[in-house]
């Protein structure tokens, strides 16, 4: 649902405290024009949290549980039954209970009547692009054909391939994992931020609930490091959100690539003048977030092959702490990834994309920059 003014829902909250993010939780969807007259009983709502690797709320990776508790109850009183789903592009299909249960979500919504589901469950189904940049179609979970709203809850943190990700970007959990890995190997920046914007295009959500209030600046979207800003932002038109939150953390408006992208396209809202405020006042939000290691936008033409070899953002395994699971090498769009005792990266066909970074349970992967482009 887009408007050519959408409104973006800002309200403030401090921690993760039950009753305060129930607060914020309720303020922030309670002030969102239409939806008291759009909800019945019996709804049927899918709640796709940011569960990109699954681990528990002391790190900034995930949708915070605590803010899935408050949404989850919060439409349940609504007399809503609720699917949660994502998909971690390694997980198995039958693999629900230990993806949500890392996240720490099986044990903040016990008592509530959940359903849990991986979003490769239920297959997938081709979905035509309305607007194409990259792909003419986009492969999403057939979970989506048994819903009436999608209720997107991403997490606010800095991408070593988009600048940030926030709303837009999280709707990719339900692509399926191959064309994700194939999307990824168009590189980073426009060209990945296009891709994106194309399977957002092709379902996009109807709902989005914004969990800032511990953000992710440096490396995200899951080695960097947590910066507390303290607020929770709902909109009907996650372009609008994007925009909203990532103005909010300091990025320029056509820095975020999903965010542009997914603008220029028509599925919503990127224009801060035709965007309206409500809730809280936005500035106590204003910071600037840490940015991911990246190259330069613009390199010297002349730099050619030798500049690639010399300029470079590449992933790094740290031989300490890889355990040679071999989710790296699952998600590897390129397969550059061997294990020989633990992941071994062939350079020369790596694509810089950081699937591997994503996937490692351990944290053994992180982005290594040389000397030259830190220098840039």
């Amino acid at each position: 649902m887009h408007s050519d003014r959408p409104t973006v829902v800002l309200a403030a909250c401090a921690g993760y405290e039950a009753q305060e993010v129930r607060a914020a939780v309720d303020r922030a969807l309670g002030a969102l024009p239409e939806l008291a007259t759009r909800l019945r009983p019996g709804l049927r709502l899918l709640l796709k949290p940011n569960v990109v690797n699954p681990v528990g709320p002391e790190r900034p990776v995930c949708t915070h549980p605590q803010v899935l508790r408050a949404v989850a109850e919060f439409f349940h009183e609504a007399g809503c039954s609720l699917l949660v789903a994502d998909q971690p592009t390694y997980a198995r299909k039958d693999a629900a209970d230990e993806v949500f249960g890392k996240a720490g979500y099986l044990e903040a919504l016990h008592g509530l009547p959940v359903e849990w589901s991986l979003a490769a469950a239920a297959g997938y189904r081709e979905n035509p692009v309305p607007r194409p940049y990259r792909t003419p179609v986009a492969y999403l979970s057939r979970l989506l054909e048994g819903v009436d709203l999608v209720v997107n809850l991403p997490k606010l943190k800095t991408h070593m391939q988009t600048g940030l990700t926030a709303a837009v970007k999280n709707t990719f959990g339900l692509v399926a994992p191959r064309q994700r890995m194939d999307l990824h190997a168009l590189g980073a920046g426009s060209r990945f931020g296009e891709a994106v914007a194309d399977t957002f295009g092709a379902c996009p959500p109807m709902l989005s609930l914004l969990d800032a209030v511990v953000a992710m600046e440096g490396p995200g979207p899951t080695r960097g490091r947590p910066r507390r800003i303290g607020y929770l932002a709902a909109s009907w038109d996650a372009v609008a959100l994007d925009a909203t939150a990532q103005a909010l953390a300091g990025f320029g408006p056509q820095e975020v690539a999903t965010t542009a992208a997914a603008a220029a396209a028509g599925y919503g809202c990127a224009d801060p003048a035709r965007i309206e405020l409500a809730g809280d006042d936005p500035q106590p939000f204003r910071i600037s977030l840490r940015r991911p290691p990246t190259l330069p936008a613009r390199m010297p033409h002349w730099m050619g092959a030798l500049g690639r070899r010399l300029i470079y953002v590449r992933p790094q395994v740290d031989r300490g702490r890889c355990t040679a699971c071999g989710r790296c090498q699952a998600t590897c769009p390129v397969g550059c990834i061997r294990l020989e005792g633990f992941a071994r990266i062939d350079y020369r066909r790596c694509l810089e994309c950081f699937c591997c970074l994503e996937a490692c349970p351990e944290e053994a992967v992180s982005p290594r920059r040389s000397l030259l482009a830190r220098l840039l």
